[in-house]
C-alpha cells in the first residue's frame, strides 16, 4: 500500500493503459498520512497542466454531455463512504472508470417558517421546492465497484486553451457566467489554465422555491476513458 500512495500522475497514466489493480485508501490509512494536504495558498492558474487528468465526459440528467480532461482537487482523492463496509475509502480519479449517480429519493418539500419570533411553532407557507438525495456507484479500472455517499467532492472538466482565462465562478443566482443554468450538482466555471467547468458531487440537492423536479438538473454519470473524444460526446 505504501508503494500505491507514492504513485504520481505519470505512473497512473501508464497504469491505465496496462490495466492496473484497483488501489484505494481506507479511512485509517488516509488519516495516517496517506493523502498529502493541498496547499491553501495555491491559485488554480498557477498549478500548471494536470498530469493526473483523464479524458472523459460528464453527463447531466438533461442529456447534455460535457467532454474534457477530468480531475479533482490537487493531492486529493474521491472520498466515498462505503455503505456496505461502513468505512470511508479514498479513490484516485485515474483509478476510476465510471461514476454513476443513484437517486435514493426525490420529492417536493414544503417550506416552513416560524409563526412568530421566539416561537417554536412552524407554519406552512404554501410554497414548495424540489429535493433529492443521492448515492454514487464508483466502478474502478479492475471492475471493482464501491457504492456509497459522497459529500461536496469537486470534479473539474478541463478544456485546454492557449489564452490565459480570467478567473471566474458560477453566479449567485445559480447560473453560469455565460447565462446557462447551473446543474444541481454544483456546476460553475473553473478558473485555471485548463478552461472548463466545475461540478460537485453532493449528498443532497435542493432547488429554489417553486421549482419542479424535472427542472432541477443533476450530474447523472461521469465516464473516464482514454478513448473518449470530444466529437463522441457533444454538449
Amino acid at each position: 500500500m505504501a508503494s500505491a500512495v507514492a504513485l504520481g500522475g505519470l505512473a497512473w497514466a501508464a497504469e491505465r493503459e496496462s490495466g492496473p489493480a484497483d488501489i484505494t485508501l481506507l479511512e485509517e490509512e488516509a488519516g495516517a498520512g496517506g493523502e498529502s494536504p493541498a496547499s491553501p495558498f495555491a491559485e488554480p492558474g498557477d498549478e500548471g497542466p494536470r498530469k493526473d487528468a483523464v479524458p472523459g465526459y460528464v453527463e447531466l440528467s438533461s442529456g447534455a454531455k460535457v467532454p474534457g480532461r477530468i480531475y479533482t482537487t490537487r493531492a486529493k482523492r474521491v472520498k466515498i463512504f462505503n455503505v456496505e463496509k461502513e468505512i470511508y475509502e479514498y479513490v484516485p480519479v485515474p483509478a476510476v472508470r465510471e461514476i454513476e449517480t443513484i437517486v435514493e429519493w426525490e420529492r417536493m418539500e414544503r417550506e416552513w417558517r416560524f409563526k412568530e419570533a421566539g416561537s417554536p411553532e412552524k407554519v406552512y407557507t404554501g410554497r414548495e421546492y424540489a429535493a433529492r438525495k443521492f448515492a454514487y456507484r464508483l466502478t474502478l479500472l479492475g471492475g471493482h465497484t464501491i457504492t456509497g455517499h459522497i459529500v461536496g467532492q469537486p470534479l473539474y472538466v478541463g478544456r485546454p486553451s492557449r489564452a490565459s482565462p480570467s478567473r471566474a465562478s458560477g453566479s449567485s443566482d445559480g447560473s453560469n457566467d455565460d447565462g446557462r443554468p447551473s446543474a444541481g450538482s454544483g456546476r460553475s466555471r473553473a478558473g485555471s489554465r485548463d478552461q472548463g467547468d466545475r461540478f460537485v458531487l453532493h449528498d443532497r440537492q435542493k432547488g429554489p422555491l417553486d421549482t419542479r423536479l424535472e427542472d432541477l438538473v443533476y450530474l447523472e454519470r461521469v465516464v473516464l476513458d482514454e478513448e473518449v473524444r470530444p466529437a463522441d460526446s457533444p454538449r
